[in-house]
Formats: C-alpha cells, sequence, structure tokens
C-alpha cells in the first residue's frame, strides 16, 4: 500500500517489517521506506538493535541517502560482528557494504583498513558464495592480502578440476 507514494503512516508501518524472516516482506518494508522523505527515517533505521532489520535499513539508506550519510552508516554497521551471522545474513551485510561504497563513495584509507582487516578474517570462506562477495569487497579497500589468497584459491580449484578431470579419464577408460 505504499509503495510509489508518500504517506505519513508508511515509515511507521514499514520500519517493524525490516527485520522480518521473510525476506519478501522484507523487501516489501524497504520498498515503502524508500518511497518515503528521507528525512524521516535514517536515525531510526540507523538505531535498529536487530542485526537483519539494520542492513536492510541500510540498505534502503544506501539507495535514497547521500555520501552525507555515510559515516553514520558505516559506524552503525560496525557493531555487527561478521564471524557470528549465518550465511545468508553474512552475504546480505556484505552487499550492503558494497551498496554503501557504490551509491555513496569510497571511504578514505583511515576508515577503509579497519572495514578491510574485519572481512579479511573471514576469507577464503567455505563457500563460492561468500568468496566472490568477500574477495570483490576485498579488492575495493585494497586489502594487502586479498590477491595472495585469491591466487591461492584459484591454484587449489584449477589442481581440483585437474584431478576431477583425471579420476573421470580413468574410470571411463
Amino acid at each position: 500500500a505504499f509503495h510509489g507514494k508518500k504517506d505519513p503512516g508508511a515509515v511507521a508501518a514499514a520500519l517493524p517489517h525490516l527485520g522480518h524472516k521473510d525476506r519478501f516482506i522484507r523487501y516489501a518494508a524497504r520498498i515503502a521506506l524508500e518511497h518515503q522523505p528521507v528525512s524521516q527515517w535514517p536515525e531510526k533505521v540507523l538505531a535498529m538493535k536487530d542485526t537483519q532489520a539494520l542492513i536492510t535499513g541500510v540498505i534502503a539508506l544506501a539507495r535514497r541517502g547521500n555520501e552525507t550519510a555515510r559515516p553514520a552508516i558505516l559506524k552503525a554497521l560496525k557493531g555487527i560482528e561478521p564471524e557470528s551471522l549465518d550465511e545468508p545474513l553474512l552475504l546480505e551485510l556484505l552487499r550492503a557494504y558494497s551498496l554503501v561504497f557504490i551509491r555513496l563513495g569510497k571511504p578514505d584509507r583511515e576508515t577503509a583498513q579497519p572495514i578491510a582487516a574485519r572481512f579479511d578474517a573471514l576469507y577464503p570462506a567455505k563457500t563460492d558464495s561468500l568468496n566472490r562477495e568477500l574477495s570483490n569487497l576485498l579488492v575495493y579497500l585494497n586489502s594487502p592480502t586479498v590477491v595472495a589468497k585469491t591466487m591461492a584459491l584459484i591454484e587449489a580449484e584449477s589442481k581440483q578440476s585437474l584431478e576431477d578431470i583425471s579420476e573421470l579419464l580413468s574410470r571411463n577408460s
């Protein structure tokens, strides 16, 4: 009901659903929020204690805010411990950081280094999805270890592929 139009009740209606377990409801709440004046909701979003709600709200703010919001967003995201998140929520966090940087600008070196260090400790991860998102973010933030870690992943994958092909050929001989 709040998509595509301003409504005085939209912010109050949308905020409680930013952390909903159903991603479609979270999406609907985010879109409703994005259609409201940005002056009405950033502080409420950045004060959210629920990790899922905060991440969803940050995505809305990255999409509708401007570069002046970036320091407050990064401060709010700093309170999230990435190593404590399950994979889907960690992926959302990584995408939120990426969207903040794409839309609101690259952080300076002093801001980027601690963020890179937080995620560098998680890379490489157990899944391709996480490795893809982590490597993209770490490259963007100029992590000093991302190139060596990524090359090691590529080499390990190439070696595994060759072993798989050899095994397949030996079974078919």
